[in-house]
C-alpha cells in the first residue's frame, strides 16, 4: 500500500477536490462517490496540511462536512498558494537537481560531459536521455540556459540579473494579493525569506488561485492568436463538453472576483463565455488567420454586453424601464443611472417621470441592477418576455413573503 504524502504529482487533482468540497462546498464523506473513501481521506489530509487553522467543520444530517473559513481582510497571504508549492518528486529528481547545479557551477558542459560527471560523483548510472530531459525542464523554467558551442550544445546556469531591492519587495507584497498569478509573488517572497507585512485586501478572492493554470493557458493562446479545445464541466449535471474555440478576452466580476473567458465558438459561429472554475483543461491548437478580425468584432459588441453573457440568440434585446424620480431631491438617482447604465438612454417623459432604454444581447443580466430601483419602477417592458415575466413573478413572491399589494 502506498504511503500517504502531502505532495501531489498533478495540480488538477487537488484543484478539483478543493473546489468541489471546500469552495463550492459543505460536502461530507458520503458525498464523495467517484472514488474510494480512502481517496477522500488522503485528499482531506492534504487539504488540512495546506490550510491548517482555516479548516473548519460542521455536522449536518449526521454527517461531518468540512469547509474553508477565512476572513480574507485579515490574512497576509493566500493559504491556497500552498497547494502550488507541493509538487511531488522522486529520489532521482533530488540527485539530479543537486549534481547538475553543482557541476554547472564550475563550468558550462555538454549533456554527455554532465552525465559522465554525475555518474562519477553519485556512483549511480544515469542514461544521457534522462539527464537531457531534466536539463530541458530546467531550461524551460529559466534555471539553465542552452548555448551553441562549436558543433555541440552546452548548458550553463542562467544569470541572475534582477536584484530584489526593498522597494521591489514592497511591490511583490502587493502583487501577491492584488493581481492574477499571485502565487508567483509568494514564491519570490519565500526565496527572500520575506512575508507580506504591509497590505491587507478588503476584497480578496483567494479561491481563484485554483484557476491560475487554466488562466495561463488561455492567456498564452490569446497572445499567439491560437485556437484551443476547452474541456468544460457543467456544475449542475457534471457533463463534460469539449469546445473548439478562439479565446479573446478575460472578464472579471467586480462583485465576486469570478473570472470568465470570452471565446469565439467555431461550431456555433458566435461569441460565448465560460467560467474559468468550470474548465478542466485547455489544449492549444493551430493559429487562426483572422484572430485580429474576431477581436475587433468582439470589441464592437462589448458595448451591448451587460455582464458576460451573449445570450442564446444572435439578435439584440431591448428593455425599457419607466421610473418615478423626484428631480428636486433625487438628482443622485439620475446621476447613478447615467454612471451605471452602460450607455443606455435616459429620457425625461414628464415631470419626475423618466424612461431608461438599453439594448443588450442578454437582458436577464440586467435584472439584479434593475431590482435596485424597486419602489421607483412604474413599469418594465422588453423584447425578452421571459425576463419581464420573471421580474414581476419575483415581485409577487416577495409580496407574499413580506406582505403588500405586489
Amino acid at each position: 500500500m502506498a504511503e500517504f504524502s502531502e505532495l501531489i504529482k498533478k495540480f488538477d487533482k487537488i484543484r478539483t477536490y478543493m473546489r468541489d468540497f471546500y469552495v463550492y462546498g459543505f460536502k461530507s464523506r458520503a458525498d464523495f462517490t467517484k472514488k474510494s473513501a480512502r481517496t477522500y481521506d488522503n485528499e482531506k489530509r492534504r487539504c488540512e496540511s495546506y490550510l491548517g487553522e482555516y479548516m473548519k467543520w460542521d455536522y449536518s444530517g449526521g454527517n461531518k462536512s468540512s469547509f474553508i473559513s477565512v476572513d480574507c481582510a485579515k490574512i497576509p497571504l493566500n493559504p491556497l498558494y500552498a497547494a502550488w508549492k507541493s509538487k511531488s518528486f522522486t529520489s532521482n529528481d533530488i540527485i539530479l537537481h543537486f549534481y547538475i547545479l553543482d557541476t554547472l557551477y564550475k563550468a558550462a558542459v555538454t549533456v554527455n560531459e554532465l552525465t559522465d560527471a554525475i555518474c562519477a560523483k553519485s556512483e549511480i548510472t544515469f542514461d544521457v536521455q534522462t539527464v537531457r530531459n531534466k536539463l530541458n525542464e530546467y531550461v524551460k523554467s529559466g534555471m539553465l540556459v542552452q548555448k551553441k558551442q562549436g558543433k555541440a550544445f552546452v548548458y550553463d546556469i542562467a544569470p541572475q540579473n534582477i536584484p530584489i531591492s526593498p522597494m521591489l519587495l514592497d511591490a511583490i507584497k502587493l502583487f501577491q494579493g492584488a493581481a492574477p498569478f499571485g502565487e508567483i509573488g509568494s514564491y519570490l517572497l519565500d526565496n527572500e525569506n520575506q512575508a507580506n507585512d504591509l497590505f491587507a485586501f478588503k476584497h480578496y478572492y483567494i479561491a481563484h488561485t485554483l484557476d491560475s493554470g487554466v488562466l495561463y493557458d488561455l492567456l498564452s493562446a490569446m497572445r499567439q492568436g491560437r485556437a484551443v479545445i476547452i474541456e468544460n464541466q457543467s456544475e449542475r449535471s457534471g457533463n463534460i463538453v469539449n469546445i473548439y474555440a478562439l479565446p479573446l478576452k478575460i472578464f472579471v466580476s467586480a462583485a465576486t472576483g469570478r473570472r470568465y473567458v470570452c471565446v469565439y465558438s467555431f461550431k456555433r459561429r458566435r461569441f460565448t463565455t465560460f467560467r474559468l472554475d468550470y474548465l478542466r483543461n485547455v489544449t492549444p491548437e493551430k493559429e487562426i488567420d483572422n484572430a485580429e478580425e474576431l477581436k475587433e468584432k468582439l470589441n464592437h459588441h462589448l458595448s451591448k454586453v451587460w455582464s458576460v453573457s451573449f445570450g442564446n440568440s444572435h439578435g439584440l434585446e431591448v428593455i425599457c424601464m419607466k421610473l418615478h424620480i423626484d428631480e428636486r431631491r433625487e438628482q443622485y438617482i439620475i446621476d447613478r443611472i447615467k454612471r451605471e447604465g452602460q450607455g443606455g438612454e435616459l429620457n425625461k417623459l414628464t415631470d419626475n417621470t423618466f424612461l431608461y432604454t438599453k439594448e443588450s444581447f442578454f437582458s436577464s443580466d440586467m435584472t439584479p441592477w434593475i431590482k435596485t430601483f424597486i419602489g421607483r419602477i412604474i413599469g418594465l417592458e422588453g423584447t425578452n418576455q421571459e425576463t419581464i415575466r420573471r421580474f414581476y413573478s419575483d415581485l409577487e413572491r416577495m409580496a407574499e413573503m413580506y406582505g403588500g399589494n405586489g
